[in-house]
Parts: C-alpha cells; sequence; structure tokens
C-alpha cells in the first residue's frame, strides 16, 4: 500500500476527494469531442449570444418547448391587442393619441421645458463638434450602400413597413377580386416598381394607399401555412397608414415629445411582439428566444431565476431588435472609404458605379468606359483638387479610409462588374469577381456576429442587470464550469481550481503533516522487474540526481509525488507516468480516473487502519 498516505488527516483525504470530482467534471467534457475543444469554449461563440444559445442544446428540453408555445401564445395575443384599435380607428381616435396629447400636457411644464432645452443645447454641441471633423463627417454622413436585403434592413423601421405594405395590398387585391371583382389597378403600377427594393418607394406606397379607392378600414383575416389553421392574421390598410404616422412622429426633426413617445412606443412594442410590421411569422422565432431564455431560468440558483431569464432574453432580443441598427452601422463603417469626398459626389460616384455595371451586363464598352472615366475623377482625392467639392486627405484620415476599404470590399453596390471583349474573357473574369463578393460578405458577417452584435448584446445585458439585478451565485456556477472546462491541464496536474480569491483561500495545496523524503539509493543488483518499475517510477531522477530535493529533482517529480503520494500498484510501462498524458483524450482520462479512485480507496481504508 502507499508509503505516505497514513500521514494525511481527514481534511485533507476529503480535499483529495474533492479534486477528483472535479477532475471528472472537466475530463466528462472530453470524451464527447476528442482531440478538440468543445466548440462553445471558443471566444467568438461566447460573446455571441446567438451562437452561443445554438452551440448549447438545452438541458431540459420540455422546459425549453414549454417556454416556446406559452409564449407564442401571449406575443400573438398582444400583437392582436395593440394592432386592433390601429386597423379600425383613424390615428387620432387611439390610445397613441390619447399619450401624445398626455405627454405633452406634461411636458409644457416650466422645469421639464428647462429641461428639453438643456438636452438640445448639447445636441447641437456634439453636432458643431463632430462636423469640424472629416473623419467624423464621413462617418455620419456619407454611408456606403449594401445590397437589397441590407438596405431594406438598414431603412429600419420604414423598410420593415414598406414591405408590409406590398404585402397587404396584395392581399386586398385577391381579396376583393374574390368578392365582387375589384381589381384596384392603382395598386398595379407601385407594386411593380416597388420590387425588392421596396424602401426607396416608401413615400409613393403611402401616398397611393392614403389615395386609393379602397376601404381603408376593411380588415383582411389571412390564415397561414405555418398556423396550421390555428393562428390567423389581421391586417388593413388604416393600420399602415397610423403606423406611418407613429414612425414620422420619432424620426421627423422637432416633433413635440408627446409624438416621439407614442412614435417610440410603437417601436418598442414592434420590437417586444415582432409582429407590428412584419405579421406574426416572426414572433415565432421570438418565442424560441423565450424558450431558451426559460431553459437557462430553470437551472439558475434560487432567489436568481427571474433576473437570469431577464438577462438572458434581453441579451437575445437585442440582436434582432437592432438588425437595422447593425447593417447601418456597417454602412457607415463602409463609408469611411468617402473621406475627402463632398456628400455630393459620393451619391454621384453611387450613381455612375450603377450604371457601370448595368453597361458591363449589357455589354456595352462604350457606356462602360465613360463611367469608369466618371468614377476615376470623382474618387480623386490624393492630390489638389480636381472634382469640385473633394478635399486632399490628411495622413492622418488614410488608415480610416483604408479600414472603409476592407469593410466595403466587393460589396455588389460598390464594386464594379468585370467587362472584357469578348464573352469567354468575361465570363472568366466573373471567377475573381465572384471570389471578391464572396469573401468581402463572409468578412462583414464575422465582422458583425464577432463585434457588432456583441457590443449590443453586452448593452442590453447590463441594463438588465440594472433594472432587475445581477444572478450573481448563477454567474459564478457558470464561471467555475467555464474555467474547468477549459483548463484541465491544471486538473490533470492535480491542482484544485480557484476561480477567485475566496474559492483560493478555501482550497490551499495539500501538504502531508509530517513527510521526509526518502533519499534514493541505487540498488548493487537489477533485482526483479516489479522492483525496477517501482524505482523507474517512484524515482525518476535516480539516474540523474543523488539529491532528490534538489530544485531539479523536484521540477521533474510526477503530480502524486508532489503531492506526498508514492503509488503501491505500477502504471502501464507503455504509457508511462500521467504526467505526458493528453487530457484530450476519452481513453486516457479514463484511466487517470481509475487511479485516483484507487488512491482515494486507499486513503479511506487507511483511516480504519
Amino acid at each position: 500500500m502507499s508509503q505516505n498516505i497514513s500521514s494525511y488527516n481527514p481534511a485533507q483525504i476529503q480535499q483529495l476527494q474533492q479534486l477528483q470530482q472535479v477532475s471528472q467534471t472537466a475530463n466528462r467534457n472530453f470524451s464527447a469531442m476528442p482531440n478538440a475543444a468543445p466548440i462553445a469554449d471558443t471566444g467568438v461563440v461566447q460573446n455571441n449570444p446567438i451562437l452561443n444559445a445554438a452551440a448549447n442544446t438545452p438541458d431540459n428540453p420540455l422546459t425549453f418547448l414549454a417556454g416556446a408555445g406559452v409564449s407564442t401564445v401571449a406575443l400573438m395575443a398582444i400583437n392582436d391587442l395593440i394592432n386592433k384599435s390601429l386597423q379600425t380607428k383613424q390615428y387620432d381616435d387611439t390610445v397613441f393619441k390619447q399619450l401624445e396629447t398626455a405627454v405633452d400636457k406634461f411636458a409644457s411644464k416650466p422645469r421639464i421645458q428647462t429641461f428639453l432645452k438643456n438636452i438640445d443645447s448639447l445636441n447641437n454641441t456634439i453636432k458643431t463638434t463632430a462636423n469640424k471633423s472629416e473623419i467624423l463627417r464621413t462617418l455620419f454622413g456619407k454611408p456606403g450602400i449594401g445590397g437589397s436585403q441590407v438596405q431594406s434592413q438598414a431603412a429600419g423601421a420604414k423598410g420593415h413597413l414598406a414591405n408590409r405594405a406590398l404585402e397587404v395590398m396584395r392581399k386586398y387585391k385577391e381579396n376583393y377580386q374574390k368578392i365582387n371583382g375589384a381589381e384596384f389597378k392603382e395598386f398595379d403600377e407601385i407594386l411593380q416598381k416597388a420590387g425588392k427594393e421596396s424602401y426607396k418607394h416608401y413615400d409613393e406606397i403611402m401616398s397611393t394607399i392614403k389615395n386609393s379607392s379602397a376601404d381603408l378600414t376593411r380588415v383582411i383575416g389571412k390564415k397561414p401555412w405555418w398556423g396550421l389553421g390555428l393562428v390567423k392574421n389581421n391586417v388593413s390598410l388604416q393600420e399602415i397608414l397610423n403606423k406611418d404616422i407613429l414612425i414620422k412622429n420619432y424620426k421627423t426633426a422637432g416633433s413635440s415629445v408627446g409624438k416621439k413617445t407614442a412614435g417610440y412606443l410603437m417601436r418598442g412594442i414592434e420590437c417586444l411582439t415582432n409582429g407590428m410590421f412584419s405579421g406574426k411569422g416572426q414572433v415565432l422565432i421570438q418565442a424560441l428566444m423565450i424558450g431558451q431564455a426559460v431553459s437557462e431560468a430553470s437551472k439558475a440558483e434560487k432567489g436568481e431565476k427571474f433576473s437570469t431569464f431577464m438577462a438572458s432574453f434581453a441579451e437575445l432580443m437585442i440582436c434582432f431588435a437592432t438588425l437595422g441598427i447593425q447593417m447601418r452601422v456597417v454602412n457607415h463603417l463602409a463609408g469611411l472609404k468617402h473621406i475627402g469626398m463632398s456628400k455630393e459626389n459620393v451619391n454621384k460616384l453611387h450613381e455612375a458605379i450603377a450604371k457601370a455595371n448595368e453597361a458591363a451586363k449589357a455589354g456595352n464598352h462604350t457606356e462602360y468606359a465613360k463611367q469608369l472615366n466618371i468614377i476615376d475623377k470623382l474618387k480623386d482625392v490624393s492630390k489638389k483638387t480636381t472634382t469640385a467639392g473633394n478635399t486632399p486627405i490628411k495622413w492622418y484620415q488614410r488608415p480610416f479610409k483604408a479600414l472603409g476599404r476592407i469593410i466595403s470590399y466587393g460589396r455588389i453596390k460598390e464594386t464594379l462588374k468585370p467587362l472584357h471583349p469578348g464573352k469567354f474573357a468575361t465570363n472568366m473574369a466573373k471567377i475573381p469577381y465572384g471570389l471578391k463578393v464572396g469573401l468581402g460578405y463572409a468578412g462583414r458577417i464575422a465582422l458583425i456576429m464577432g463585434v457588432v452584435v456583441p457590443f449590443f448584446s453586452g448593452i442590453a445585458k447590463k441594463m438588465s442587470y440594472a433594472i432587475f439585478g445581477k444572478p450573481v451565485k448563477t454567474l459564478e456556477k457558470e464561471k467555475q464550469l467555464e474555467h474547468a472546462q477549459n483548463n484541465p491541464e491544471q486538473i490533470q496536474d492535480g491542482q484544485p481550481l480557484q476561480p477567485n480569491a475566496q474559492t483560493a483561500q478555501q482550497t490551499q495545496p495539500l501538504q502531508p503533516v509530517q513527510t521526509t523524503q526518502p533519499v534514493y539509493q541505487q540498488p548493487s543488483k537489477p533485482g526483479s522487474l516489479y522492483e525496477q518499475l517501482n524505482n523507474q517510477y517512484n524515482n525518476p531522477m535516480a539516474a540523474q540526481s543523488m539529491y532528490p530535493n534538489s530544485p531539479a529533482a523536484v521540477q521533474m517529480r510526477t503530480p502524486e509525488q508532489n503531492a506526498g503520494i508514492t503509488r503501491s500498484y505500477i502504471p502501464n510501462p507503455i504509457l508511462g507516468a500521467e504526467n505526458p498524458i493528453n487530457p484530450a483524450s476519452a481513453r486516457y482520462a479514463q484511466i487517470d480516473a481509475v487511479l485516483r479512485q484507487a488512491d482515494i480507496a486507499e486513503a479511506n481504508a487507511r483511516k480504519y487502519l
């Protein structure tokens, strides 16, 4: 049996048992993925709530499904309640108008007026200061442009409502043609014109609805295919017009406090229900987020379940609620490449690129060459001004301009399509063009997932902590588990986890009560195989030094020797000592677990001897 284990007291034996439990917890995570770290341990996944939720399957699927199901029904009910008054009433008769009037009355008080004037003054000061910098002027005022989907999302509430309006107009045409044969031909032109870029024709769409001969308050219901006949999506043209008023209330400069409050309230409800602009289909996505939040809350410590739920829900929701802002962030960062160009020339540049790409598609070499010449002049900011409005850039502006070029790399509407003489040459040139576009989109997705989304989710989580409290115990528990997963080598070396100062104080390294290191003596004869292997394992420094307590000897000892343990059994001579064992191997982890269990069994037996 062991030579030194008898010198440990019961408290130290208990620490050995705790060490065994921690080791098993860490090794369990490697058994499913040999020779690789778990996917959820990577920094990008941990910092991104969407990827993190996708990588971690809920421990209790029933809890997840129950939370998603209940929230789906609740959100759809809220969606119907809010939209009902907007579908059948003029704006002045809705609760939003009543709220607007009440807030304006409150804001008319002298103290509130003084506060609002101070806010306006501060806002003007910030704008004036920012306008003095070409970098900031470009960042906020000369954005780049992405594809149709990107621009639609970047348009925010207007882009969503424009898409919804076209959908409702099509429903009206179909519905009335079935009832009385009405065709509503005034809708045809805008439906054909808007197409995939409805955000560009927002004002025309709203004007067409307002001046149409349709019954604006007529509610049309449709059961979508995904609702299995249980979900009915009601809508009216009056609802679209009322929401247009609410959007203008908070987007139009100079709007009263009441108008801005009503508009932002509607926008907040839209983010909460995901159905104000886009119908009920998006509610299903949000219900899955709530299910994930419920699942995480069920695993939280007692007393912290609600705060854990709110933090998880806010973190996931902000990713989708800020989609438009995320697209605008990318557009404005890409626009840094326009440093030195006037805003008018930026608009002309986008038009010239669009015309050049149309010429490339049509094979018009003359027009293509003409637009290329215009583009080169518009982009010339490196020398003295050659185009009205452009100014030469300074040395410290060049890194920002380069950043804008990198972010805008491969954007379809900002990249020239190839045009070469001959069909074969043009087709060959499309290969690098396609690779450029693909690489650019992959890079921007990585930027959004790795930087933009974590930025917004971090803000949402902090706000949730400030309002609903921070789940300290739950976060500490997750931190300890994460530490065990990311630092298995510390556990393999026999070192207890120390996630914080308090834990480090409680779990001191094992020290024998009275232990003297035996001086190794080289045997005079070879001895049996058992003796040779035992000496080789328990005295690895025998061939190196006659002083086992020297620094070199201590450094080369096994983890068991450093802990004061000498095994009474021989490790596998092929595997050797456990020190170099790869912790990512499930087989080696099981071998090590067996050996550690033998130590614990021996320690328990010694208590009764």
